[in-house]
């Protein structure tokens, strides 16, 4: 009888909270969530269908058409780690955001939030299952540190994930000089499980290492934005907009100049690594100029396009691991002669417009993705409403 009135009064607060806090949703992180998980395909797919090489060197495969490297160039510049840094991004807001949500609906924040990404572990190891490039494991290994750091001051926990994200920078520099670089080429080729050396274990450590690090640096600069109130306020437009503009003209200059270093070296491994970590630096700036751009597009636009890309952001896990599924699907049947990086684009293309339309249309007729349904009830372990109720 206790159980079931606590129940009752549990679900009571979760209903006026919801209730209060659903005219509240702030739009434009579905916007920024669903243009990163369109963006994160952009590289994902050079991997999927192109092999890992191909994800790191733009030279390889051969590019014979022109066409080939406009997509390997612009993606290099314009794609390469910019989107993941936008998901990191907002994964460290979302941190934020789930505890003032869950302390509102009369729950304890920090224990949902580690259950809750405890059930992300979960299912980022059925998508590693799948595909060895996972990052939903990475997320909520990085979880604990946002919760236990997330009361410190807005200015420490940017000024803290910027350092974090950089170290790879020095990490890798310092490899490159002292150690033979051609271990980071055997990782990339798959070739390292038939040969063993320092070298090669020490760049797959580095290359974890900066996988977390630079996931975890963007977590906690989203974490910062969303604390000082600039991620959440899209007020100030006109500000925003020229503010992005000058950051991605210096981050898209930065990436430009280590994809000529790249060039000019002959695209070899260790020119790779160098214009990689350039490219590293000038992610930072890239990503927060796209942030501000779509928070002033949403803003600003009220069109058939937004709304499918903020359908698309609110089932973003659906959508990400429907990527890999759908992607591994058709690498498995096209025959590898008929890819080149300018296919791949098309195909991505076809991808993109089937998500958005997809998405919207889902969302029509219910309340989350599957994806995000199964997540959120696991979460409070109990069934949620799922169908949209006609008015």
């Amino acid at each position: 009888m206790i159980y079931s009135q606590s129940l009752a009064r549990t679900m009571e607060i979760e209903a006026r909270s919801t209730q209060s806090l659903s005219h509240q949703r702030i739009t434009h992180l579905d916007t920024i969530r669903g243009v990163a998980v369109m963006g994160i395909l952009i590289m994902n797919s050079v991997a999927f269908f192109l092999g890992g090489v191909a994800y790191f060197d733009i030279s390889h495969p051969e590019n014979a058409h022109w066409l080939d490297w406009l997509v390997a160039i612009a993606g290099e510049v314009f794609a390469d780690q910019k989107f993941m840094a936008l998901f990191s991004l907002l994964f460290g807001a979302s941190i934020l955001l789930f505890c003032e949500r869950a302390e509102a609906k009369g729950y304890s924040s920090t224990k949902l939030s580690l259950w809750r990404n405890f059930l992300l572990f979960l299912i980022g190891g059925f998508h590693a299952m799948l595909w060895e490039g996972d990052v939903l494991t990475v997320y909520a290994m990085c979880a604990p540190i946002l919760l236990m750091c997330r009361k410190l001051s807005p200015t420490l926990i940017i000024g803290l994930g910027c350092f974090i994200y950089l170290t790879p920078v020095m990490i890798n520099w310092y490899i490159v000089s002292t150690a033979d670089p051609s271990g980071f080429r055997m990782i990339w080729d798959n070739s390292y499980l038939e040969n063993s050396s320092p070298d090669i274990d020490l760049a797959g450590l580095s290359m974890m290492y900066e996988l977390f690090a630079r996931a975890l640096g963007m977590m906690f600069i989203g974490m910062g934005l969303y604390s000082n109130g600039k991620l959440a306020d899209a007020a100030s437009t006109p500000q925003i907009f020229k503010r992005s503009i000058v950051l991605l003209i210096v981050g898209i200059s930065l990436s430009g100049l280590g994809l000529v270093w790249t060039y000019l070296n002959d695209f070899s491994t260790a020119a790779i690594i160098q214009g990689n970590l350039v490219n590293t630096v000038a992610t930072i700036p890239v990503a927060l100029g796209y942030v501000g751009l779509l928070m002033w597009w949403n803003k600003r636009a009220k069109s058939l396009l937004i709304n499918r890309v903020q359908a698309l952001g609110k089932t973003a896990l659906t959508n990400y691991v429907g990527q890999t599924i759908v992607c591994l699907s058709l690498a498995a049947v096209i025959p590898t002669a008929w890819l080149s990086r300018s296919i791949v684009f098309l195909l991505i293309i076809v991808i993109w417009w089937l998500q958005l339309f997809v998405s919207e249309q889902w969302l029509k007729r219910y309340k989350f993705g599957p994806m995000e349904y199964l997540w959120r009830c696991l979460t409070y372990r109990r069934l949620m409403p799922f169908i949209v109720r006609a008015e």
